[in-house]
């Protein structure tokens, strides 16, 4: 099965867009953006490839 490859930094994007808009919807910006940034690192460096 093949992976679809990102640029560098789509899924940090994603996480902290997600996160700010999760922030706003639950009035509470700080905690979510910081997550956000945390999510969206988590699934960038996370998925790294196997080496064989």
């Amino acid at each position: 099965m093949k992976t679809k490859k990102y640029r560098k930094g789509v899924k940090l994007g994603i996480g902290i867009i997600l996160g700010t808009v999760v922030g706003y919807l639950t009035s509470n910006i700080q905690l979510w953006f910081v997550l956000g940034i945390a999510i969206g690192a988590a699934l960038e460096y996370g998925t790294a490839k196997k080496q064989s």
